[in-house]
């Protein structure tokens, strides 16, 4: 017994630690947060609900701190913050009290059980099951004869004002709706969601729980904003790296299929093992590394081969790790003592270590919220690097002279086949570039493999491909001059451009879609003139998509050229040859074979002939 009381106490000083460290800085909101926090009430004025979207690294705890701050506890009810994770929960508290709030602990043995103005607890905790208080557990018409009820139930909903969900991205899952309905008894409360990923990996929508967005900024805005690092990525290839072949669960890749991908064969797997080492070493040139791990066993393994390089010191963190050796871990990284730090998604949400400067991504996926969490840990920059200059130049300018200048993001990489992968292009790209551009970039990037900015990439493909399509627009009406004589009626219009007409609407790139059919390869490749890598990465849907934009495009262009060589015919007969070509052509040709294009035709045909003096 006095062993367990002995831990327990351990387990308090160090918790109190963690509150303390937070409840002590002293923080001066940025002006978005300020923004953010402004719209936030805005928001309630007419909503019950809002979201407040901030990347990682700017500072989202800060923002509900400042709502905490201002909120009327006396005339609005009491305050109810959760999360999902320990680590969060500390943060919070610290939070709190330094809005100036007191604030309790409802989770695992420890109860609320005074007249605090903030609640934080675990979802786990509030939706746990407890002996009925009304029955003592026997069962009565409160527990509806089951004898127990939700450990959320101990708090009166009617006392609550505002509840706040960390990492609000989590709020559609059912043990947060049932606790957003609990406490939605009080219909004057309102309710908060922070995250830095809106988007799920299972196309839920935040809209089912959340009626509005009060602010919204995006990676690449923090970016430009010179709040955050800039991103250079790297494709690594690891040979007999094969994922083509992993199941998808639940819009993303099975975790332990991944990890036996990543781990291959018994003969091959030490080899693999430092086919990730010895790149993220020679890469970080010393810089503090997080390694996000495909497995808890890759994890250990991963971490015994980075500490067989001289030099090196390398530590793992997995969800059984000690909690004491965890902390004494994270603060050896934080310290510097530690260069490489390997987890299990442990680090996705809710650590903060700023000198932070490579992510070494042996987790690939398809969510790019996950993936965003996983960036997210390497883009702060140094502490005060850019809390004192003014502008978004300034700000740029003070981290490019910082020792931190950049996050360098190590994608591992091998065959993927029809899945698509997150990278940093995607997340940075946005919906202003185009799918097809930003597939190419990532193929030239992957294929060279070496270190690149992601938007100078795009932005250098994007150019290629407008001067190329400028070029063969060039050389389509220069041959159409020449085009002077019915017997050269045998044109066919096949250099496509298919990047022209009406922009389709841009494709959600985390989405679970089926991947292109042979049928459509061939047609964009066969008839429109795709590259065939280009082509091969694309989903049915997007294809179908690029099908219908390319015809339309096509045939615009067909159209043009037939009629040009009607035009130029310069008697009857040559003009009938004209239409007795396209004629023949009809039946074979996708392109021509189209009513409205053929009704065109057929109606300029004939005002040719009315004009000719022998009308139809």
């Amino acid at each position: 017994m006095s062993s367990t009381l002995l831990w327990d106490d351990i387990d308090l000083v160090r918790d109190a630690a963690k509150i303390n460290r937070v409840a002590s800085q002293t923080i001066k909101l940025r002006p978005y947060q300020t923004d953010s926090v402004d719209a936030a009430y805005n928001a309630w004025t007419r909503h019950g609900s809002t979201l407040i979207c901030l990347p990682t690294g700017t500072g989202k705890s800060i923002c509900f701190s400042e709502v905490m701050r201002r909120w009327d506890v006396e005339s609005d009810g009491r305050i109810m913050l959760v999360a999902h994770r320990k680590e969060l929960i500390y943060q919070a508290v610290g939070h709190a009290r330094r809005a100036g709030l007191s604030s309790a602990i409802e989770m695992g043995s420890q109860r609320a059980n005074g007249d605090e103005k903030v609640i934080v607890s675990t979802i786990q905790t509030l939706n746990a099951p407890m002996n009925c208080v009304a029955c003592r557990g026997e069962g009565c018409h409160v527990c509806d004869g089951v004898g127990k009820v939700r450990r959320m139930t101990r708090f009166d909903p009617h006392q609550f004002g505002l509840l706040t969900i960390d990492e609000g991205h989590h709020a559609t899952a059912k043990s947060y709706r049932t606790l957003i309905k609990h406490l939605a008894q009080n219909h004057q409360s309102k309710l908060l969601l922070v995250t830095a990923t809106p988007q799920r990996a299972d196309k839920i929508g935040l809209h089912n729980v959340c009626e509005s967005v009060a602010y919204d900024m995006q990676l690449r805005q923090a970016i430009e904003a010179g709040w955050l690092v800039p991103i250079r990525q790297k494709f690594v290839t690891v040979d007999g790296l094969d994922l083509s072949t992993v199941k998808i669960s639940k819009g993303d890749l099975a975790a332990g299929e991944t990890e036996k991908a990543f781990l291959g064969l018994e003969e091959d797997e030490e080899r693999m093992l430092h086919s990730i080492a010895k790149p993220v070493i020679d890469e970080a040139v010393g810089r503090p590394v997080i390694v996000f791990s495909a497995g808890q066993d890759h994890a250990r393994k991963l971490t015994a081969a980075f500490n067989a390089y001289d030099g090196v010191t390398a530590a793992c963190v997995i969800d059984s790790t000690d909690p004491v050796e965890r902390d004494q871990i994270i603060d050896q990284y934080k310290a510097g003592e530690i260069q490489i730090l390997v987890n299990c998604m442990v680090f996705a949400e809710g650590f903060d270590a700023p000198k932070t400067a490579v992510i070494a991504n042996c987790r690939p996926t398809k969510s790019e919220s996950l993936y965003l969490q996983m960036i997210g840990r390497g883009t702060r920059p140094l502490a005060g690097v850019v809390d004192g200059p003014p502008t978004p130049d300034e700000r740029k300018a003070a981290i490019a002279e910082s020792d931190k200048t950049h996050c360098l993001v190590l994608d591992f990489v091998g065959t993927s086949g029809e899945i698509k992968l997150i990278s940093v292009m995607d997340i940075l790209a946005g919906e202003s570039v185009d799918p097809l551009d930003l597939a190419e970039a990532l193929r030239v990037s992957v294929d060279e493999k070496v270190e690149f900015d992601p938007l100078e990439a795009i932005e250098k493909i994007r150019k290629a491909r407008q001067e190329a399509n400028e070029r063969k627009e060039a050389q389509r009406r220069a041959t159409l001059v020449t085009r002077t004589k019915a017997d050269r009626a045998d044109y066919s219009a096949v250099n496509v451009d298919i990047f022209g007409g009406e922009r389709f609407e841009a494709y959600k790139k985390s989405e679970t879609s089926e991947p292109i059919s042979r049928g459509q390869f061939g047609m964009l490749v066969g008839l429109l003139g795709l590259d065939k890598k280009v082509a091969k990465k694309l989903s049915k849907r997007k294809a179908s998509k690029l099908i219908e934009t390319g015809l339309e495009n096509a045939r615009k262009i067909a159209l043009t050229d037939w009629t040009t060589l009607l035009s130029d015919a310069g008697s009857k007969p040559e003009l009938k040859t004209v239409g007795e070509a396209i004629g023949l052509r009809v039946d074979s040709d996708r392109i021509l074979n189209h009513k409205e294009t053929l009704a065109t035709l057929r109606q300029y045909y004939r005002q040719k002939l009315h004009d000719m003096g022998e009308a139809q």
